[in-house]
Parts: structure tokens; sequence; C-alpha cells
């Protein structure tokens, strides 16, 4: 008799059936997992993070002042308010000295055991700050040619 009547409910004329049916627990526990996710998800991709470029440097001593040499183009150069780099983990301020077409000169403050005339070195240059979500519409629209 269950079953007969069951197949026979009108929602239209009796709305109260809507309001007394029940969800199952599995399915709301896994609506509010899947919730979760994408709420940390949503925040991290708003976390800003630093973007750092890689060069090689050629360490040149003058007067003791000790500059970098870059050897790039000047539209590769990150020019940021900042001015600061990183080598072998230890952070550095800098000025820039001089720029020529191919070439970049920064006056910077070396430790004694960096310092080293005609030392070859890798130099990490703070490009920026950005997000995953700028790096994936940015993606997006380089390939779109936008």
């Amino acid at each position: 008799m269950n079953a007969k009547r069951m197949n026979n409910i009108d929602i239209y004329n009796n709305s109260a059936i809507i309001l007394y049916r029940k969800t199952p627990n599995r399915i709301i526990s896994w609506i509010s997992i899947l919730i979760i996710i994408l709420v940390m998800l949503f925040i991290l991709f708003l976390i800003p993070f630093n973007i750092y470029k890689n060069y090689d440097a050629y360490v040149t001593i003058m007067d003791n002042d000790s500059y970098l040499n870059l050897f790039l183009e000047k539209s590769d150069f990150p020019i940021n308010k900042k001015n600061k780099l990183y080598i072998k983990r230890d952070l550095y301020n800098y000025e820039i000295d001089e720029i020529k077409e191919s070439e970049v000169k920064l006056k910077v403050n070396l430790k004694e055991d960096i310092k080293i005339q005609g030392n070859y070195i890798r130099v990490n240059i703070l490009y920026g700050k950005t997000t995953i979500f700028n790096l994936i519409i940015n993606t997006i629209k380089k390939g779109f040619s936008l």
C-alpha cells in the first residue's frame, strides 16, 4: 500500500511532502567537503607571491665598490621599485649604475666571500608580485593572443 501511495504523490496540491523530505547524510557530507575544498582553492589563488628572474652576472670591483655586469637586453631587465636581489640565498639591495644596449651594470655591496674579481655568479632579481589567478589569466590571454 505504501508503494501505491508514493506513486500518487501530488506535490502541487500537497507541498508538505517537500518540506519533510530528508537528504541522506552522505550526500550532505560530500557536498560540504566539496564546498570547503573550493573555498580553500579560491583563497590559495588569491595569495600573492614573488617572482624572480635568474641571471648570470660578472663581478667587477672598482674603488672598493663591487659591481655586477648582467648581459641581457634592456627590455628583459625588470626595473622595480624595491631593487632587491638574491645571491646564494642572501638578500642584497642594488642600484642601477649604467645601462647599455646589451649590458646592465648594478652597484651592490657584496660579502667578502663573493667579492672575487672576474667571478661569475647566479643572481635572482625580484621581478614582481603576482597570484596564481593572474598567472592563469595571463596564460589564457597569451593563448588567445589578446
